[in-house]
């Protein structure tokens, strides 16, 4: 019986000791008067269960959402500089214009319609300010891009 109980805690994630220790408190503190109470227990384990496994869920589609997120974001840093300016020209935003978001090194290789390893290859080979220029020669919107060691990516340089 003891050798079921050792296994029974341990497919529960715990040990002997700390079930018997959280037994004696209940009993002690008078939550548990009789043995019967303690099957109730299994019921809050398979509550506990479910919410753990409704908590994976709704992780999992966090996760699917920022994924998403980051997808149109990047889809719209990459898209052609638009030509048409009426929206400076708004009097409820004067002087509003649009930000671009920080890019990874490959979203940059697409933008600047080169490979991954040659933007890597010019930002080491060149000082910073000379990188930009670079960047700024190849930008189709005419933008120069830095690096930054602590995001690892690139932002905008006007």
């Amino acid at each position: 019986m003891w050798e079921k109980f050792i296994a029974r805690c341990q497919e529960k994630g715990t040990t002997a000791t700390a079930t018997l220790t959280r037994f004696i408190e209940l009993y002690l503190d008078g939550s548990i008067d009789d043995l019967d109470a303690i099957a109730g227990n299994e019921d809050e384990d398979k509550r506990l269960d479910s919410l753990e496994q409704k908590i994976e869920e709704i992780t999992a589609r966090m996760t699917q959402l920022t994924e998403a997120i980051l997808k149109i974001q990047n889809h719209l840093n990459n898209q052609p500089k638009r030509r048409n300016n009426s929206y400076k020209n708004n009097s409820y935003y004067p002087g509003l214009t649009p930000r671009l978001q920080p890019l990874t090194e490959e979203n940059l290789a697409t933008r600047l319609n080169v490979n991954a390893q040659t933007i890597r290859e010019q930002r080491v080979n060149l000082p910073p300010p000379l990188f930009v220029a670079w960047c700024k020669g190849k930008d189709r919107g005419g933008l120069g891009w830095e690096f930054n060691e602590s995001t690892g990516l690139y932002h905008p340089v006007s």
